[in-house]
């Protein structure tokens, strides 16, 4: 009976140890690599229009900017020669429409950079997840461009078999 006993044990510490290598050289085998997304997008055609795109507008709420601002100027310079207080109410209602147009201009900005940008990161995200699909060891792909968080990675760099998918 002891015997038995001591060979079911030994026979369970074998097959759990069997389980546990298998298990652990497939954990081994998945990846987890780098992609720099900052050169993707730069490299897509769609990329320039975008800019040019958001160029124009930033330039529109520059001259817009600038114009209040003239304006405000004029008639700071009539405040300071005649103290009238009309013409300071007039002032601060110019600087609150300036401050307000800011706020607006910023938020504008932001819209029209996540309409234009979302489609092209949905682009690289479909290429990634082809690329990933015909790699079924990855397991994660980190954003190594700069600003994004990453420092180091030493995993595989995705980013030319990406841009490849994209056919740029």
């Amino acid at each position: 009976m002891k015997k038995n006993t001591i060979f079911y044990c030994l026979l369970f510490f074998i097959f759990f140890g069997v389980f546990c290598i298998k298990g652990y050289s497939k954990e081994c085998s998945q990846k987890i690599v780098c992609l720099n997304s900052t050169i993707i997008i730069e490299k897509m055609p769609e990329f320039s229009i975008a800019q040019k795109e958001l160029e124009k507008l930033t330039k529109n709420h520059e001259n817009a900017l600038e114009k209040l601002a003239k304006e405000f100027h004029k008639k700071a310079e009539k405040f300071q020669k005649n103290k009238n207080p009309i013409l300071k109410k007039e002032l601060e209602i110019l600087q609150a429409r300036a401050h307000a147009y800011q706020k607006t201009a910023a938020d504008d900005l932001s819209k029209k950079q996540n309409k234009l940008f979302n489609p092209l990161y949905k682009k690289i995200e479909n290429a990634i997840n082809r690329v990933m699909e015909r790699n079924k060891t990855i397991i994660r792909v980190d954003d190594c461009s700069p600003g994004k968080g990453v420092l180091v990675n030493k995993g595989i760099d995705l980013t030319e078999e990406v841009r490849k998918e994209l056919g740029i």
